[in-house]
């Protein structure tokens, strides 16, 4: 990956404290220091506040930060017990954290994320478990965009093809001092199982299994871009004025292709995208009704934003 800004690249490393993000850190300063001319660095600590180490995690990354001479803005967030009820911990703190990092990074600067080659294989296999498709199975990727909070904002996980190991041996070469998260070793947590208890048998079972599943994901990733491409291409040409579809465009296209077009339109909108199932029966009613009105409800259960996808003659609308 390269950059090439007409001025010094504003990056921003989210930092918890914990083994990833320290070595994360350590590493770009180096490098800040070899290379002052390129870039700016600067770190961000979310306090979640969920577990009693949470005050250890930004004490550390206080202490940590001022020993490097790096700028650290600090993030309190409160998650209310609606979102931990109906998003699960795991993915509320991740959307708190999100929105908490949008609001407080420079204009147009880079998020620095350490998430490592192990994170990429438990991410993919998770996914695979709940049934995922291609968006999912490719998991997370080097150098990404996210709309967060109205904020295009880019994402960069330099450390993507290294193991944790690796990190680990770093740090103790550099005599680096992190905050172990208790949580890891929770084996109630679906990821803490698979890293503790499904990775030590798939590599019993082939050596080298780590850097073969990273390849197949990359395979993945490969795959997800092309057809991408060919879901913006078709996208376009469905596009009508004022952000809808054109309907009669859409089904002229595969039923798969249809479904694609639709979930990046709502994407591109940041709408929720439905579940597959309810997206396939949308389709169908769309293909099979004689009435020109249909709709489907689009709405997360417990979120109070009401969102709807609507027909009307010959075309889609997004209605909130």
């Amino acid at each position: 990956m390269s950059f090439s800004p007409q001025a010094p690249l504003s990056l921003v490393v989210g930092y918890s404290g914990g083994l990833d993000s320290t070595v994360l850190l350590h590493l770009m300063h180096r490098m800040q220091q070899r290379l002052p001319q390129l870039f700016s660095l600067s770190a961000i600590h979310v306090h979640h506040g969920l577990q009693p180490a949470a005050d250890a995690f930004k004490s550390h990354a206080v202490a940590f930060c001022h020993a490097l001479g790096l700028p650290l803005q600090v993030m309190h967030v409160a998650i209310t017990e609606a979102d931990l009820g109906h998003l699960g911990l795991e993915a509320a703190a991740r959307r708190y954290r999100y929105q908490a990092f949008a609001k407080c990074l420079p204009p147009a600067a880079v998020l620095l994320l350490a998430h490592h080659r192990d994170d990429l294989i438990e991410t993919a296999l998770l996914q695979w478990i709940r049934g995922a498709g291609l968006e999912g199975l490719s998991a997370m990727t080097r150098l990404s965009t996210a709309d967060i909070e109205g904020r295009q904002i880019t994402r960069w996980r330099p450390l993507l093809d290294h193991s944790r190991q690796a990190l680990l041996d770093y740090a103790q070469s550099e005599g680096l001092r992190w905050v172990e998260d208790p949580s890891n070793a929770d084996r109630s947590l679906a990821r803490n199982r698979i890293r503790h208890e499904v990775m030590p048998v798939l590599r019993s079972i082939r050596e080298g299994a780590d850097s073969a599943m990273s390849r197949s994901i990359s395979h993945l990733q490969t795959a997800r871009d092309l057809l991408e491409l060919v879901t913006d291409q078709a996208l376009e040409q469905s596009r009508l004025p004022g952000g809808m579809l054109n309907v009669e465009l859409l089904f002229m296209q595969d039923e798969a292709l249809a479904a694609r077009i639709i979930r990046g339109w709502l994407k591109h909108h940041g709408a929720p995208t439905p579940p597959t199932r309810r997206l396939t029966e949308f389709l169908r009613q769309l293909r099979e009704a004689r009435e020109p009105f249909a709709q489907m409800d689009l709405s997360e259960p417990g979120s109070a934003e009401i969102w709807r996808v609507v027909r009307e003659r010959g075309h889609l609308r997004i209605a909130r």
